[in-house]
């Protein structure tokens, strides 16, 4: 990824998250995951930009089998060594993930598009690793607490990545996955609200479908006496499948 959080960022990131602010952050975003994700135990997730870890052990803790890849290899040791062996994880680079495609059910992206300049790229790697479902979470830039983080000396982890906006989001999924189901959410403006949709949300969180890839074999025909050498032939056609959960 573009940005990697060297030592002193990701200890200072270590730190915040044992603060008021940082405990809110990591509640307030894993309800977003559960709200949006809708995943079933047993699932392998993965964790793009992952950090410390903080949602994969959200994940682990609900039954999924995540794994994580963070670009920093400080950041990706203290996320290792929150999660001990309920995790893999990897240091790599989100532009190429070194995983196969169809590898995982879904691929969370928490507060990882605001550090990387080549997004369609990083979106398209994520979209082809996942099978079911891709889960992104942003800071939304029209909210009066994103601008206050951002002050100097604020100390927010995330105050250097770059903000985009909901419609943004919505237009980078479009044009990289296409005219995929959707879903949205944000943080609600008082705890225990069931306001789903509230435009000042602190984050929003945007799941789309996923189509899986199918790879296809040639077909070689046997050829007969007198009749030219076989020659393979490839299907340029696109199987789509939509897997729903119930």
């Amino acid at each position: 990824m573009d940005h990697v959080f060297e030592a002193a960022e990701a200890q200072a990131y270590e730190s915040w998250l044992a603060t008021p602010a940082g405990q809110k952050y990591s509640h307030e975003s894993n309800a977003l995951l559960d709200r949006a994700l809708d995943f079933r135990p047993g699932w392998r997730v993965l964790d793009v930009g992952c950090g410390l870890g903080v949602h994969l052990a959200h994940l682990a803790a609900r039954g999924a089998h995540v794994h994580g890849l963070e670009a920093g290899p400080v950041a990706a040791r203290l996320a290792a060594g929150r999660l001990g062996s309920k995790a893999e994880i990897r240091v790599g680079d989100a532009h190429d993930l070194p995983y196969e495609d169809n590898s995982f059910d879904a691929v969370i992206l928490v507060n990882t598009l605001e550090f990387t300049e080549r997004r369609a790229q990083v979106l398209a790697e994520a979209a082809r690793v996942a099978s079911s479902r891709l889960c992104l979470i942003a800071m939304n830039p029209l909210a009066p607490r994103t601008w206050l983080s951002r002050l100097p000396g604020a100390g927010h982890p995330f105050s250097g990545g770059v903000l985009l906006p909901p419609w943004s989001l919505f237009r980078l999924v479009r044009e990289v996955l296409g005219p995929v189901p959707r879903s949205w959410a944000a943080t609600p403006p008082w705890p225990g609200s069931g306001l789903r949709h509230w435009p000042l949300g602190d984050l929003w969180v945007l799941c789309a479908a996923v189509t899986p890839r199918y790879r296809t074999r040639p077909l070689t025909v046997t050829a007969t006496a007198g009749t030219s050498p076989a020659q393979p032939m490839t299907s340029h056609g696109r199987v789509s499948v939509l897997r729903r959960v119930k």
